[in-house]
Protein backbone atom coordinates (compact mmCIF):
# COMPACT_ATOMS: atom_id res chain seq x y z
CA UNK A 1 0.00 0.00 0.00
CA UNK A 2 3.05 2.34 0.31
CA UNK A 3 4.66 1.85 -2.91
CA UNK A 4 0.80 2.43 -3.98
CA UNK A 5 0.80 5.82 -2.34
CA UNK A 6 4.48 6.65 -3.11
CA UNK A 7 3.37 6.03 -6.61
CA UNK A 8 0.30 8.03 -6.58
CA UNK A 9 2.32 10.97 -5.11
CA UNK A 10 5.19 10.79 -7.87
CA UNK A 11 2.62 10.62 -10.30
CA UNK A 12 0.71 14.08 -8.88
CA UNK A 13 4.50 15.63 -8.48
CA UNK A 14 5.05 14.58 -12.07
CA UNK A 15 1.78 15.63 -13.82
CA UNK A 16 1.85 19.37 -12.08
CA UNK A 17 5.77 19.81 -13.11
CA UNK A 18 4.60 19.42 -16.64
CA UNK A 19 1.82 21.48 -17.05
CA UNK A 20 2.87 24.35 -15.78
CA UNK A 21 3.91 26.88 -18.37
CA UNK A 22 7.43 27.87 -18.76
CA UNK A 23 7.89 32.05 -19.10
CA UNK A 24 9.99 32.79 -22.16
CA UNK A 25 12.31 36.06 -20.70
CA UNK A 26 14.36 36.19 -23.96
CA UNK A 27 15.13 39.50 -25.69
CA UNK A 28 16.07 40.36 -28.63
CA UNK A 29 16.82 43.25 -31.28
CA UNK A 30 14.56 43.74 -34.26
CA UNK A 31 15.47 42.61 -37.87
CA UNK A 32 15.44 45.18 -40.50
CA UNK A 33 14.20 45.25 -43.72
CA UNK A 34 16.08 48.79 -45.28
CA UNK A 35 15.90 52.46 -45.28
CA UNK A 36 12.76 54.46 -46.86
CA UNK A 37 13.06 58.01 -48.14
CA UNK A 38 9.95 60.69 -48.04
CA UNK A 39 9.76 64.29 -48.64
CA UNK A 40 6.46 65.88 -48.02
CA UNK A 41 4.80 62.79 -46.81
CA UNK A 42 5.66 60.45 -50.27
CA UNK A 43 8.14 58.21 -51.27
CA UNK A 44 10.73 59.35 -52.90
CA UNK A 45 13.11 57.41 -55.04
CA UNK A 46 16.66 57.86 -53.36
CA UNK A 47 18.40 58.40 -56.64
CA UNK A 48 16.48 60.67 -58.46
CA UNK A 49 13.95 62.23 -55.72
CA UNK A 50 15.99 64.68 -53.87
CA UNK A 51 17.39 67.77 -54.50
CA UNK A 52 19.46 70.84 -52.25
CA UNK A 53 16.98 72.53 -50.25
CA UNK A 54 14.93 69.83 -49.79
CA UNK A 55 13.65 68.44 -46.22
CA UNK A 56 13.75 64.40 -46.14
CA UNK A 57 12.89 61.84 -43.55
CA UNK A 58 14.81 58.65 -43.48
CA UNK A 59 12.69 55.91 -41.87
CA UNK A 60 14.88 52.62 -40.66
CA UNK A 61 12.02 49.93 -41.26
CA UNK A 62 11.55 47.23 -38.91
CA UNK A 63 10.56 43.41 -40.54
CA UNK A 64 10.18 42.11 -36.72
CA UNK A 65 9.69 43.61 -33.76
CA UNK A 66 12.60 43.26 -30.92
CA UNK A 67 11.20 41.93 -27.29
CA UNK A 68 11.87 42.89 -24.00
CA UNK A 69 14.23 45.65 -24.41
CA UNK A 70 14.70 48.57 -22.31
CA UNK A 71 16.60 51.60 -23.30
CA UNK A 72 17.57 52.13 -26.79
CA UNK A 73 19.34 54.90 -28.49
CA UNK A 74 19.16 55.35 -32.43
CA UNK A 75 22.27 57.11 -33.87
CA UNK A 76 21.75 59.40 -36.78
CA UNK A 77 24.62 61.01 -38.88
CA UNK A 78 24.26 62.33 -42.75
CA UNK A 79 27.58 63.23 -44.64
CA UNK A 80 27.08 64.79 -47.79
CA UNK A 81 29.35 66.95 -50.49
CA UNK A 82 29.23 70.28 -49.73
CA UNK A 83 30.76 73.40 -52.17
CA UNK A 84 32.86 75.26 -49.89
CA UNK A 85 33.95 78.75 -50.81
CA UNK A 86 36.59 77.78 -53.07
CA UNK A 87 34.24 75.96 -55.10
CA UNK A 88 35.82 72.53 -54.35
CA UNK A 89 32.69 70.26 -52.99
CA UNK A 90 33.85 68.39 -49.61
CA UNK A 91 32.37 66.07 -47.45
CA UNK A 92 30.77 67.15 -44.67
CA UNK A 93 28.15 65.72 -41.43
CA UNK A 94 25.17 67.46 -42.50
CA UNK A 95 23.24 66.19 -39.24
CA UNK A 96 23.91 64.50 -36.57
CA UNK A 97 21.25 62.98 -33.95
CA UNK A 98 20.98 60.61 -31.27
CA UNK A 99 18.05 60.12 -30.06
CA UNK A 100 17.03 57.92 -26.54
CA UNK A 101 14.08 56.25 -25.76
CA UNK A 102 12.39 52.99 -24.01
CA UNK A 103 11.59 50.33 -27.06
CA UNK A 104 8.92 48.25 -24.90
CA UNK A 105 7.21 51.41 -22.93
CA UNK A 106 7.31 54.31 -24.69
CA UNK A 107 8.58 53.64 -28.86
CA UNK A 108 8.59 50.34 -30.58
CA UNK A 109 8.31 52.31 -33.66
CA UNK A 110 10.26 52.77 -36.85
CA UNK A 111 12.67 55.53 -35.95
CA UNK A 112 12.79 58.14 -38.34
CA UNK A 113 14.66 61.72 -38.38
CA UNK A 114 14.11 64.92 -40.88
CA UNK A 115 16.69 66.98 -41.82
CA UNK A 116 16.85 69.63 -44.45
CA UNK A 117 19.51 69.64 -47.34
CA UNK A 118 21.91 72.28 -47.52
CA UNK A 119 21.69 74.83 -51.03
CA UNK A 120 24.94 73.92 -51.66
CA UNK A 121 24.82 69.93 -50.85
CA UNK A 122 24.95 68.02 -55.09
CA UNK A 123 25.96 64.00 -55.07
CA UNK A 124 26.21 60.83 -53.64
CA UNK A 125 25.82 61.14 -49.89
CA UNK A 126 25.00 58.66 -47.16
CA UNK A 127 23.23 58.27 -44.06
CA UNK A 128 24.58 56.08 -41.26
CA UNK A 129 22.29 54.46 -38.66
CA UNK A 130 23.23 52.50 -35.27
CA UNK A 131 21.27 51.52 -32.54
CA UNK A 132 22.09 50.55 -29.24
CA UNK A 133 19.52 48.23 -26.72
CA UNK A 134 19.95 47.46 -23.06
CA UNK A 135 17.68 43.95 -22.24
CA UNK A 136 15.49 43.35 -19.75
CA UNK A 137 15.59 39.21 -20.43
CA UNK A 138 18.19 37.02 -21.49
CA UNK A 139 19.60 38.37 -24.92
CA UNK A 140 19.42 35.53 -28.08
CA UNK A 141 20.40 36.47 -31.76
CA UNK A 142 17.86 36.54 -34.69
CA UNK A 143 18.25 37.14 -38.16
CA UNK A 144 21.08 39.50 -38.64
CA UNK A 145 19.45 41.41 -41.98
CA UNK A 146 20.97 41.68 -45.23
CA UNK A 147 21.61 44.20 -48.20
CA UNK A 148 17.77 45.69 -49.49
CA UNK A 149 19.56 47.77 -52.66
CA UNK A 150 17.67 46.17 -55.27
CA UNK A 151 14.13 45.94 -53.50
CA UNK A 152 11.89 48.71 -54.94
CA UNK A 153 11.11 51.53 -52.38
CA UNK A 154 13.65 50.20 -49.67
CA UNK A 155 17.12 50.57 -49.99
CA UNK A 156 20.27 49.87 -47.91
CA UNK A 157 21.03 47.37 -45.41
CA UNK A 158 21.20 47.32 -41.63
CA UNK A 159 22.56 44.44 -39.59
CA UNK A 160 21.46 43.69 -35.76
CA UNK A 161 23.84 42.10 -32.86
CA UNK A 162 23.20 40.24 -29.79
CA UNK A 163 24.63 39.59 -26.55
CA UNK A 164 23.54 38.53 -23.07
CA UNK A 165 22.27 41.99 -21.82
CA UNK A 166 23.04 44.23 -24.98
CA UNK A 167 21.78 44.35 -28.40
CA UNK A 168 22.24 46.86 -31.21
CA UNK A 169 21.86 47.54 -34.89
CA UNK A 170 24.21 49.49 -37.88
CA UNK A 171 23.04 50.29 -41.16
CA UNK A 172 23.67 52.74 -44.16
CA UNK A 173 21.99 54.10 -47.08
CA UNK A 174 23.20 55.99 -49.88
CA UNK A 175 21.28 58.57 -51.86
CA UNK A 176 22.05 60.86 -54.44
CA UNK A 177 21.63 65.14 -53.73
CA UNK A 178 20.30 66.18 -57.89
CA UNK A 179 20.69 69.97 -58.65
CA UNK A 180 17.37 71.84 -59.53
Amino acid sequence: MKHHLLFMAAACLLATLSSCESKDYDSYPPTWKGFRFTKDNAEVNANTGIFAGDVITVTALQDQKGRLINATTYNWDVIAPVQQEDGKYVNDTIYSKSIHTNYDGLDSGDPSVTFSIPEKALGQSTVVFSASYSFSGYGIQVADGSSYENSGSVSGYITSTSADMFGGAKGSVRFKINSK
